[in-house]
C-alpha cells in the first residue's frame, strides 16, 4: 500500500493550539490539523489529484473550502488527509483553500536563424529559486525584476527541430523576455514544462542541460536527471 511519506514541497503543522483550537485525529490515523502542500497534477475525472512524489500517489477531494476545480493543469495544492484508500484513490482529503494553477507549457523549437523569433524569445537575466524534475514535468521557481508594466515571457526552448526528444543527453535553455519592463522590485513565479515527449521505449532514463541566463555577465548550466522508467 503506499504510503505519503514524502511530498516534493514541506509538511508543515498549522498553530492550532495558538488559535484556541484543538487538533484531532480520524480513524486512519492523519490528523486534521496537519497541512501538506505539494505539487500536483490534475485531471478532468472528478476532483482529482496526483501529486509529484516517487509513487505518484492520487487523491479524491471530499471537501473543500474553495470552488477550484480539476481542470488538467499543474498546480501547488494545501490539503489535509482525511483518510486513505478511497474507491482506488491512495486519499480522500479535503483542500484548504489554497490552490495556485502552475504556468504549464511544452520544450518549443527556436530557429538560431529567425532573428524576429529570437526577440520575440528574449535573453533577458532570470534569478532561478529551484529547478527539478517532478510529476514527469521540469519545473521552475523563478525570480525577476519588475514594474508589473508589460507581462514577462518564460520558454524552455531548443535549437534543434525535433527539440533533442532523441538525444541521451538533452541541451535545453530557459528563456526570459521582460518586454522591456522597467526592473524596480523582484517578484517569482512558477512554470511547468511537459517532458512526455522525452519519455522514449528502450530507455527509463534522460539528462537534460538547462542553460540558464542569470546575469548579464553570468550563465548557468543545471542538471536534471529524469528517471521515469525507474522506481
Amino acid at each position: 500500500m503506499k504510503k505519503l511519506v514524502k511530498l516534493f514541497s514541506v509538511l508543515f503543522f498549522c498553530g492550532v493550539l495558538a488559535l484556541g483550537i484543538s487538533s484531532c485525529s480520524n480513524d486512519d490515523g492523519h490528523s486534521l490539523g496537519d497541512f501538506y502542500l505539494s505539487w500536483a497534477t490534475t485531471n478532468d475525472e472528478g476532483r482529482t489529484f496526483m501529486l509529484d512524489d516517487k509513487d505518484s500517489t492520487t487523491l479524491f477531494v471530499s471537501a473543500t473550502s474553495t470552488n477550484y476545480q480539476p481542470k488538467n493543469k499543474r498546480v501547488v495544492i494545501n490539503f489535509t488527509i482525511l483518510s486513505d484508500q478511497y474507491n482506488g484513490y491512495d486519499h480522500l482529503i479535503k483542500l484548504n483553500g489554497y490552490v495556485a494553477d502552475v504556468l504549464t507549457k511544452n520544450v518549443i523549437y527556436l530557429d538560431p536563424n529567425d532573428q524576429a523569433q529570437q526577440d520575440s524569445i528574449g535573453n533577458d537575466p532570470i534569478e532561478i529559486k529551484g529547478i527539478w524534475e517532478g510529476g514527469g514535468y521540469l519545473n521552475i521557481k523563478f525570480a525577476y525584476l519588475t514594474a508589473n508594466q508589460n507581462p514577462h515571457l518564460v520558454n524552455l526552448i531548443s535549437t534543434k527541430p525535433d527539440k533533442s526528444v532523441t538525444d541521451d543527453v538533452v541541451e535545453l535553455e530557459f528563456r526570459h523576455n521582460r518586454e522591456g519592463d522597467p526592473q524596480n522590485y523582484m517578484t517569482e513565479g512558477l512554470v511547468s514544462f511537459d517532458l512526455a515527449p522525452y519519455r522514449k521505449e528502450g530507455r527509463d532514463t534522460v539528462a537534460f542541460k538547462i542553460k540558464v541566463k542569470l546575469s548579464d555577465t553570468e550563465t548557468k548550466i543545471y542538471d536534471i536527471e529524469y528517471k521515469y522508467g525507474k522506481p
